[in-house]
């Protein structure tokens, strides 16, 4: 393989301000280099975080226990040095059965006494509560039990160029002696925990405390006290010292021995610990709240993970070390960058991208010092490069696109929250009406983050729903019969309880994003469906309606005609525990892009502001293409394309997971073709027909879920659209404590007859509701810049009476 280098020229402009340019590939001839790297997705902007690499090996993880098995076997291998970053990182992280991330660090330096270990979480900002300052105190306490400084821990503070207090660091990695990485959506946090199955079960493999995971109900079980641990109780002013003159240990004795014995984090509510009615001995908190298995399900998680041997982890390792040495000054050990990677160990080309804020570059640029620093220029400006790498991705696009994402929240044009009123009227302003109007003002809201956002007014503006829609036009105005189709899939609704304020913010945003919004995807679908039909008809206005808000001409094309060219599809799980049928939605934390089965993007970044516009959170994702080609007829078009090795069977494995093949939960063996032939309309159609199926099953079954149309009183009639809160009752404005997230729900069980029917189900796609909460106006108020992770821990609710036979509940549930 020749020498290359990269020649920059400009280009084009990303929102306004960042001036892209592209990187030609060029050997020291000045010839092109002809091979699977010249493609045009890679990122070359302004001053790239990372240029492409090649030889790399990869291995993609489709399930939390295969990547922390392979992370804990990796950890324990480590020569020198391992470097842990994430938005949240749990001290006792379940990585195994019975086995803690404490657990495994503290194996790997008593093995290895020249190990060094290195961890970095996000230092959470309040409401939010990730349990950083408690996996510090755990984690510097493996130091003392090994008696030598080989652990150090530091929380980084966000360095957002705008409402610094609301945005985060947000990339999720590990980094191994500079030559082994891994990459992706997966922290090192609770819930991750999980297969190909996605039971239910709260207590199934003997999980405990915080692992029985779900934040979207409240916790109404307890765990045994003797195995929870306050790591506060290592840290406070009397903490160190032996209580009644030395004649019994002191806290942080007592608190070290119950952690090496296998003990797990006390759950606090929110800032302030929850108070129960039993103490700690010593008059502190203790919270004993878990799920209880017998009537509540945990909430499988659905994620990618990578791991990636080779040059490209060099530049992950970089990553986390000025990130390091930005946080640090005088007071903390600085950390040497790594050396230019030289082994090559596979055939895939990798790109390490970032969005980064500009005062967060500054800051790395300042942290670094000698030679390091003189090699560099100064930072120009933040990193928006996973949009960008988005962008050149459904540009290149020429069959299919991929997407699994825990948000779709995008530039939509004009809200529309009222059927009976032209979008164009509708503002923001508009009369909340059904549940938004019960919580209004309630808790941390509207007026917190008005009074704090410099962005409070404005609509979701990155162009990912845009480009998407502008690619299916593509295909609609050639007049050509081309096979091109865009999959979606995302949660059923954000993480956390559907009366959370913020929550529902969010899912107003996702669905005015997805369907409602003057230019919502399925708008803009139908608005060149329309115009494609007025060109055809020689209208000297058609192109109107591709730009106009106040063009309602795209009304007439029924929303169906979008299904030949998206679906949208959510994930969801029955079980029955004792008499009672319950369900949860798997909850999809990936943020992954896959085209043609030819490149694979992966990372920490969500499709809304907070990840893409890059003065925000801090994310990192690795473009993939690999050298390794196949040829398939992906379309059912008789046409061979070249598609990539790891792509195709990065997406393959994926597909076989949600169609409940991989697992062996009620497989949908009939959609085997789609898994070979994406692309074909057919197969397409198959996978519609199965989540099409699996809705009406589950809404059949459970009134309370997200749905089209509210449950009717006569079967032969279909009720009113239906509310964010389904079972909600206009008349008496009350849920009749049918909601998940209200104590009396889990009272008695929340099913319908037809919950017999349930064993008909195919795998675990369910088409996403698209009619659901049409007409009602879920928009509180937030700065719609700051609505995209859950910056509240759920809570139980006050506002319904609760069942007397009830248990008292803690405050539960986690972020994401």
């Amino acid at each position: 393989m020749a020498d290359v280098v990269a020649r920059e020229t400009p280009t084009d402009k990303l929102f306004n301000d960042d001036i892209l340019s592209l990187r030609q590939i060029i050997d020291h001839a000045g010839a092109a280099y002809k091979a699977f790297a010249t493609e045009n997705v890679w990122v070359g902007a302004g001053q790239p975080f990372s240029l492409p690499r090649t030889g790399n090996a990869l291995k993609a993880f489709t399930t939390g226990k295969a990547y922390f098995s392979d992370l804990a076997s990796a950890i324990q291998a480590a020569a020198q040095v391992v470097y842990i970053a994430g938005w949240q990182v749990n001290w006792d992280a379940e990585l195994a059965q019975g086995v803690r991330l404490f657990d495994v660090l503290l194996k790997a330096v008593k093995g290895n006494p020249q190990l060094k270990v290195y961890v970095m979480p996000w230092m959470h900002s309040p409401p939010v509560q990730t349990y950083d300052n408690q996996t510090k105190s755990v984690l510097e306490a493996i130091n003392e039990i090994v008696g030598r400084t080989c652990v150090w821990v530091t929380l980084a503070a966000s360095l957002a160029d705008e409402d610094r207090s609301f945005f985060s660091h947000h990339q999720k990695l590990v980094a191994i002696d500079g030559k082994t990485a891994y990459i992706g959506g997966m922290d090192l946090a609770y819930g991750r925990f999980d297969d190909a199955t996605y039971d239910l079960k709260a207590d199934a493999e003997n999980r405990q405390a915080l692992n029985r995971y779900n934040g979207c109900i409240p916790h109404l079980g307890h765990v045994s006290k003797e195995s929870l641990i306050d790591p506060d109780l290592l840290t406070g002013a009397v903490d160190n010292h032996p209580t009644l003159w030395g004649l019994l240990p002191s806290n942080r004795e007592d608190i070290l021995k119950k952690i090496e014995a296998g003990g797990y984090q006390i759950a606090y509510g929110d800032e302030t610990p929850y108070v129960s009615a039993t103490t700690h001995p010593t008059g502190l908190p203790s919270n004993d709240s878990t799920l209880d298995a017998s009537r509540q399900p945990r909430m499988p998680w659905q994620d990618v993970h990578f791991r990636i041997d080779g040059p490209s982890a060099s530049d992950v390792a970089h990553n986390f070390v000025v990130r390091w040495n930005s946080e640090g000054g005088a007071k903390r050990i600085r950390l040497d960058l790594p050396p230019e990677p030289a082994v090559q160990t596979g055939g895939c080309k990798v790109q390490v991208l970032r969005s980064a804020p500009a005062a967060m570059r500054s800051a790395e640029f300042d942290g670094l010092h000698g030679a390091d620093k003189t090699s560099q220029s100064s930072p120009d400006g933040k990193q928006c490069e996973i949009a960008v790498a988005m962008r050149n991705l459904i540009n290149k696009a020429t069959s299919f696109i991929y997407i699994e994402n825990q948000f779709f929240v995008s530039g939509f044009g004009i809200e529309h929250t009222n059927p009976d009123t032209t979008a164009a009227n509708v503002t923001s302003s508009q009369p909340l009406s059904g549940p938004a109007a019960q919580v209004k003002g309630q808790g941390f809201g509207e007026w917190a983050t008005r009074r704090t956002s410099e962005h409070a007014e404005e609509a979701p503006k990155n162009f990912i729903c845009e480009m998407l829609g502008h690619r299916i036009g593509r295909t609609i105005m050639s007049g050509v019969k081309e096979h091109f189709h865009v999959i979606i899939t995302l949660p059923v609704h954000p993480e956390g309880m559907l009366n959370n304020e913020s929550i529902m913010t969010q899912v107003h945003w996702t669905m005015q994003s997805l369907v409602f919004g003057t230019f919502s995807l399925l708008n803009r679908v139908r608005r060149f469906l329309k115009a494609k039909e007025l060109r055809d008809k020689k209208a000297p206005d058609w192109n109107k309606v591709l730009s106009d808000p106040n063009d309602k001409r795209y009304e007439d094309i029924a929303i169906e005609k979008c299904r030949d060219y998206v679906t949208l599809l959510n994930l969801r799980n029955w079980t029955r525990l004792g008499e009672r049928y319950v369900t949860e939605q798997i909850y999809v934390h990936t943020k992954l892009m896959v085209v043609d089965d030819l490149f694979a993007l992966v990372g920490s970044a969500n499709i809304n502001d907070r990840s893409l516009l890059g003065s925000r959170d801090s994310e990192i994702a690795v473009l993939v293409a690999d050298s390794a080609t196949e040829k398939h007829d992906i379309d059912g078009s008789g046409h061979v394309k070249v598609t990539r090795t790891f792509a195709r069977h990065l997406r393959q494995e994926l597909w076989k997971k949600l169609f409940g093949i991989a697992g062996n939960v009620r497989p949908a063996t009939q959609l085997m073709g789609a898994i070979d032939q994406p692309a074909n309309p057919a197969n397409w159609k198959a996978i519609q027909t199965v989540a099409d199926a699996n809705q009406k099953l589950y809404e059949a079954a459970f009134a309370f879920i997200p749905r089209n149309r509210a449950l009717s009183d006569s079967p032969d009639e279909q009720g009113d659209f239906a509310s964010i809160w389904p079972t909600w009752d206009p008349k008496r404005k009350s849920t009749g404590g049918k909601m998940p997230f209200e104590d009396a729900f889990w009272a008695k069980p929340q099913h319908e007859k037809a919950a017999a029917n349930l064993s008909q189900l195919r795998g675990f796609i369910v088409s996403l509701p698209i009619e659901w909460t049409k007409g009602e106006n879920n928009n509180l108020g937030f700065a719609t810049s700051l609505v995209a992770e859950n910056y509240q821990v759920p809570k139980r609710t006050d506002a319904y009476e609760q069942d007397a036979s009830v248990a008292d509940a803690s405050k539960g549930g986690e972020l994401s």
